[in-house]
């Protein structure tokens, strides 16, 4: 009997080493704050955004717009190592190495404890959020992209706070049919400060073209104008003498094309630049009567304002 007594006893304290045992492995694994961390990154590296912001916690801002915590805007990201640093008071320090887009990056989170299962299992929490606030003002346009998808901008030459995963990586642009921004990637690691980013749309060369084709018409048409003052136009000649022949005019140089943005949306400029016309006529002079060509180079000052309606583009002179 007393064995069998002694034999029981060894038994359930086996059971409860090996489950103490369990307890431990788990608090230093599934229930640690890695742990916590590691289900989170799991979350990025398989494209689910509703798992990773249940985890992230509250958002930073009431305000900050959540338009690139969708799927489509993740990229494919690759998580290298996780390690849990040195703990700071009740903060608990863990840092992930990645790849995403190519790029190495590190973030390093904050965590705390809030709270237990059964007082055994800790519950782990960010203790600051690990989403990266992104400073972004879109310039001159209504719309950009990150990472190819399009995006509509709620305030356009303002800059708006929106929310973005770390880590991960997205690259903003703008392309349309008459503006071209460049690429600007940035890879977000630690979110410890907010990211400020500029997208900065300017003409094609199709816009370019079609400005510089409208401002040419309109001094061709100047020029058509058999007077010595056309009208509604930037040149014109005096003559001491009579006109013995209507005038002729010949655009010799164009101003350049150069458009600049207004602070108004759709609208641009092209700054007053100088031109050079020549107009040739017959003279009759009023001392004898004489008749002799004349020719003279005039030089002209123009600039123009451009308003886009949707894709028109409608340029009006304004003389200088």
């Amino acid at each position: 009997m007393r064995g069998a007594v002694i034999r029981l006893g060894i038994a359930v304290a086996a059971l409860i080493g090996a489950f103490l045992g369990a307890v431990a492995i788990l608090n230093t694994t599934i229930y640690s704050p890695a742990g916590y961390v590691q289900t989170y990154v799991d979350a990025l590296v398989r494209k689910d955004p509703g798992a990773a912001l249940g985890l992230a916690g509250p958002l930073p801002s009431s305000s900050a717009l959540d338009d690139l915590l969708t799927e489509d805007v993740m990229l494919d990201l690759e998580v290298t190592e996780i390690t849990e640093l040195k703990s700071t008071g009740s903060r608990h320090r863990v840092e992930v190495h990645a790849v995403v887009a190519g790029q190495p990056t590190t973030a390093e989170f904050e965590l705390e404890e809030t709270g237990s299962i059964l007082g055994l299992f800790p519950q782990w929490g960010f203790a600051r959020t690990p989403l990266v606030q992104l400073d972004l003002q879109v310039l001159h346009a209504s719309e950009f992209t990150a990472n190819g998808v399009r995006r509509v901008a709620p305030a356009p030459n303002a800059a708006r706070t929106y929310l973005a995963f770390t880590p991960g990586a997205i690259t903003f642009g703008h392309e349309s049919t008459l503006l071209t921004a460049p690429d600007r990637a940035v890879v977000f690691g630690s979110p410890t400060r907010p990211v400020a980013v500029t997208i900065n749309p300017l003409p094609n060369d199709t816009f370019t073209e079609a400005v510089r084709s409208q401002a040419h018409a309109f001094l061709d048409a100047c020029a058509e104008q058999q007077v010595l003052y056309p009208v509604g136009c930037p040149f014109g000649q005096d003559l001491a003498d009579r006109l013995a022949s209507p005038p002729s005019w010949t655009i010799l140089a164009y101003p350049p094309t150069t458009l600049l943005p207004t602070t108004t949306l759709g609208e641009w400029t092209v700054p007053v630049g100088e031109g050079v016309a020549e107009v040739d006529a017959e003279v009759r002079s009023i001392y004898d009567g004489s008749v002799t060509p004349f020719t003279a180079a005039v030089e002209y000052r123009i600039g123009y304002v451009v308003t886009l309606v949707g894709e028109e583009i409608i340029v009006t002179p304004r003389l200088g």
